[in-house]
Parts: structure tokens; C-alpha cells; sequence
């Protein structure tokens, strides 16, 4: 079984800190339009007011599909919405706080703004300025005067799917899962790359794919000026090569927006210029790709946060991976002479900013890895030294969340190291405003057992994460709760199912399988549960 869990994050969203901090990138689109903002209205004001809890989107933080006629009512500055890539805004709260002022802003609400958007500052990293004024996915229908939406906003609106009408609608067990191994040459040699600049930065930008979901990426720089980037879904591989008009700086800030899936790599200039074009780009297409590939890592940091468990940040040379929530990788080193592998399932580098792991980029892969004293591998790999390497796989497995985002409750039950492959899910959780409430249950057998603690203590003052420790084997001085995997624990903490629940699970064999019988009997249909599996 993956003992680490998915998903490299790769920009931290929430909580107090520095716009660079937060992944923004922000530059005034019209200089002549800029307006100066009274006291209180700074982009750090702006953070802040966000993170007090006050409800910015107008509808209760529950998002919601709007049609063009609805949007168009809401044209005032008291009652502001803006669509940008099909994807609604309430801005009424930001009107005061836009460094434009009020008029400029007031010239897209209403209506779908994408167009004026990018003609007038597409560079601005708008999806974390807006994060918590989300008020849903914009659906074009049948209205009339509608033109056709561009790739772009099919793109995003096509990835935002948990409006409460659609969460009103669960009431059987249909699922829908994505072909992506029938699909045409052209097709795939068409996915989208945007690019933007400043005289600083130059930025890619690649929108989800309606077809491809959970897209993996892999981006090795072969010189300065270089780089390739190879788009990974199933068997299908695209590499874009990209020959630049200047020089960058290694590595990009990689910022994964797990609310509307969109990925932006933003590097430095060398040279502080503003470029004609971006370069040239070439395309290809590989196949029969099933096979492992690995890359050297070497260790960057190696410490304890338990007893029993390390977390190590590691990182490669002149390359970096993005790796799917809850995908895996083999790791593989030599062992007096032997070479041992195993699956492990890469982590975030926090749940909290506050909690980075140590000397973590955005080219670093993070594991937490638990010693067991007669393994095979993990004594050895938990006693690296920075410095050390070893190698890593290429993503494994084909674990997509897309189909359960249509659920606002998750209920999470560990045992053990599967806590590991479950903070991923709690990481996207947290990020998308739709989810209304995150369920924890972390099973262990004592307190030397337990590690992450602290770390998910401090994740749950955003309100929605609720974690409840469970020891087999407590200590007198355990003042948790104590007992292992029952039926009246998992009736008392998660309850019957629920049409708009979802349970994931992850832990040995034996603990995985008594959850699943166990939630049968509470009326969990199996299409609202999953298990990570060995």
C-alpha cells in the first residue's frame, strides 16, 4: 500500500502572509487607470479580510451554477458579480480594494468579463485574489444573445462541479469516470498553453482540459533558455518544447489551483525586458508509455515527526514533476547491494502555512515515511542523510477525485501511515469552497504511533476540518478517545450515508476491509465510498 499521500503542492493558499507568499503575481494592467486606494483597502488588507471568515461570496459559501440572465441582474455596485473563464465572482466586497478603482471594475460586472479581463491585465493571478468570493460556475444554456463561449472558459467552467442543485440531485449511485485512452492524435497535440508576461516574469499557463482531468506534468529545463514540458494522462504522453526569446531563472513557481484545476508555471527573466513572443514550440506526441521511468532525487531535509515516522523533502536536477492527488511513485535505492523499491505516494509540504516543510520549491517532492525496524527499505531511506540520493518513478496508478466533487462532506478514516495518502485529500478539500465539512478519523495503536498531530490541530482552525485521534493501545495519560474500527464508533463519529457524503479509506488490508463492511451496514452505497488498496 502507498504509505505517502498525493498531490506536490506547489503554492499554499489561506492564512495571513505576503502576496508573494500567496502565489500572487501582481502588476497594473492600465497604469493610467491606477487609483489610489484609501487607508485599510491594501492587497494585504484584502487577505485579511478574507481570512476573518466574513462570507465574500454572497451565498453562503455554497457554490452554485448562474445562468447569463441571473448574472446580468447582479450589475450594481452594492450587488456585484463578475464572470472571468466561466466562473462567477461576487466582487461587491472587492470594489473599494480594486486598484483600478470602482468605474474600471464596474465595466465587467454583470456580464461575462473574460475578453476585458484579458485585454486589459491577464497577467494578474485572479483566481487567488478571488478565492473566497466564488459564487459558482457560469453555464451559458439557452440565452438568448449568447455567443459561443471561447477554449478557455469551456475549459474552467467544465471543472468547478458541485453546485447544490447538482448535490440535490444524488440520489442514486451514478458516477461518471473520463475515456482518456480513445481520444485522436489531434486532440491531443491541441491542449491548450496560454502564456503571459511582465518585464519580470514570464508565465504558462494550462487550463484543465475537458477530457484529460488530473493531468500529470513533468518540466525538465535542458538549457536557459529550454525546457519541455510533458503532459501525462494514461497511456498518452505530449511533450511541448519550448525554445524561449530570453533566459530564465530555474525553478518556475509552480501554482496548482485546486479549486478550478488549473496549473501556472511563473519564472524569472534573466533580463528585465518584455518579449515580442515567447519563442517557438514544438510538438510531439509519445506512446507506449507504460513503462517506469525514474529520476535521480537527492535530500534536501530529512527530520523527525515522530518516534517512528521521517519527512523527507527531496528534489532533481533541472526537473520536476507534479504528481495527482492520491497517484503514487516507486522509489527505488540500493541496499547492501540489493536494490529494494516501494510504492510511496508523495505528500503536500503542509496543510497550513505555518507548517512548510523545511528547504521545500516548488521542484521538491515531500514523503513521510514510517521506520519499521525489519523492513527492507525503510530503514535505510529514513536514515539518508541532505546530500543522499535515490531514485524516483515517474506518476503511477489512475486515482482521479473528479467524480467525487459533486459531494460537500468527506469523511477520512486512517489507519495508521494511510493518514499519509489522505492529506492530499484534505489539502484539495480545504481549498475548495464547496466543501462544507472534512471528517477525520486517524486510528493508531499509541501515541508513538501518532505523528501530523500538531500540524492537523492548526489545519483545523479553518472550521471545516474536524480530526478525532483514536488509540487501540493508549497510555494511561491518553485523554483522547480510545478503542479500534466498530460499528458503534463509525455510527457514533460518521453516521448513516448521506446522499451528499463521500468516505475515502486508507490503512492495511484487514483495517480497510473491516471499514468497508462495516460502512455497508450503515447504508453507504459503495459508489460514495473508495479505498486506497494495496
Amino acid at each position: 500500500m502507498p504509505r505517502c499521500c498525493g498531490a506536490s503542492l506547489v503554492s499554499v493558499m489561506g492564512g495571513e502572509g505576503s502576496p508573494q507568499s500567496l502565489g500572487l503575481q501582481i502588476q497594473d494592467g492600465n497604469p493610467r487607470n491606477k487609483t489610489a486606494l484609501a487607508p485599510g483597502h491594501s492587497l494585504m488588507d484584502w487577505i485579511r479580510l478574507g481570512n476573518s471568515g466574513v462570507d465574500l461570496t454572497g451565498v453562503g459559501g455554497v457554490p452554485r451554477v448562474v445562468t447569463l440572465s441571473e448574472l446580468a441582474t447582479h450589475n450594481k455596485q452594492n450587488d456585484a458579480w463578475i464572470a472571468i473563464r466561466g466562473i462567477v465572482f461576487n466582487v461587491t466586497r472587492y470594489m473599494d480594494f480594486h486598484p483600478g478603482g470602482v468605474n474600471e471594475l464596474m465595466r465587467g460586472v454583470g456580464k461575462d468579463a473574460t475578453k476585458l479581463f484579458e485585454n486589459v491585465h491577464a497577467w494578474v493571478n485572479y483566481q487567488s485574489i478571488l478565492q473566497k468570493c466564488v459564487v459558482g460556475r457560469l453555464s451559458r444554456g439557452s440565452v438568448s444573445g449568447t455567443t459561443a463561449s471561447s477554449p478557455t472558459e469551456n475549459a474552467a467552467s467544465s471543472t468547478s462541479n458541485c453546485s447544490s442543485a447538482t448535490l440535490n440531485l444524488i440520489t442514486s449511485c451514478t458516477t461518471h469516470s473520463v475515456n482518456q485512452e480513445n481520444v485522436s492524435d489531434a486532440n491531443l497535440l491541441n491542449i491548450k498553453m496560454e502564456w503571459r508576461q511582465t518585464p519580470i516574469t514570464f508565465i504558462l499557463f494550462y487550463p484543465t482540459p475537458r477530457n484529460y482531468p488530473n493531468m500529470c506534468y513533468q518540466l525538465t529545463r535542458i538549457n536557459d533558455s529550454k525546457l519541455a514540458y510533458k503532459l501525462c494522462f494514461g497511456s498518452n504522453v505530449v511533450i511541448q518544447e519550448l525554445e524561449l526569446t530570453g533566459e530564465v531563472e530555474w525553478p518556475p513557481v509552480c501554482f496548482r489551483d485546486l479549486e478550478m484545476r488549473e496549473m501556472t508555471f511563473t519564472f524569472t527573466k534573466r533580463k528585465v525586458e518584455l518579449w515580442k513572443s515567447y519563442g517557438t514550440q514544438t510538438v510531439l506526441r509519445e506512446t507506449n508509455m507504460d513503462n517506469r521511468m525514474y529520476t535521480e532525487y537527492e535530500v534536501l531535509a530529512n527530520i523527525l515527526l515522530s518516534k517512528l515516522v521521517h519527512l523527507l523533502v527531496v528534489r532533481a536536477k533541472d526537473f520536476l514533476q507534479i504528481i495527482p492527488i492520491g497517484r503514487h511513485v516507486e522509489v527505488k535505492m540500493n541496499v547492501m547491494g540489493t536494490e529494494v523499491s516501494r510504492l510511496y505516494t508523495p505528500v503536500p509540504p503542509c496543510l497550513h502555512p505555518d507548517d512548510m516543510a523545511p528547504n521545500y520549491k516548488s521542484d521538491c517532492l515531500c514523503f513521510m515515511i514510517k521506520k519499521y525496524p525489519s523492513g527492507a527499505l525503510s530503514p535505510s531511506i529514513t536514515a539518508l542523510q541532505i546530500g543522499q540520493t535515490f531514485l524516483v518513478s515517474n506518476a503511477l496508478g489512475d486515482f482521479m477525485t473528479e467524480p467525487y466533487d459533486i459531494y460537500t462532506m468527506y469523511h477520512l478514516i486512517a489507519g495508521g501511515t494511510g493518514l499519509t495518502v489522505l492529506l492530499g485529500i484534505i489539502q484539495q478539500a480545504l481549498a475548495r469552497t464547496c466543501v462544507r465539512s472534512i471528517n477525520l478519523l486517524n486510528f493508531n495503536k499509541d501515541e508513538d504511533n501518532m505523528f501530523y498531530a500538531k500540524e492537523l490541530e492548526k489545519a483545523s482552525t479553518d472550521g471545516r476540518l474536524k480530526v478525532t485521534h483514536i488509540l487501540s493501545q493508549a497510555a494511561d495519560t491518553w485523554k483522547g478517545r480510545r478503542g479500534s474500527l466498530s460499528d458503534y464508533l463509525l455510527e457514533e463519529l460518521i453516521g448513516t450515508g448521506k446522499n451528499n457524503a463521500f468516505v475515502y479509506t486508507c490503512g492495511p488490508a484487514g483495517f480497510i476491509q473491516s471499514a468497508k463492511n462495516l460502512l455497508r451496514k450503515l447504508n453507504w452505497k459503495p459508489c460514495q465510498t473508495h479505498e486506497f488498496e494495496d
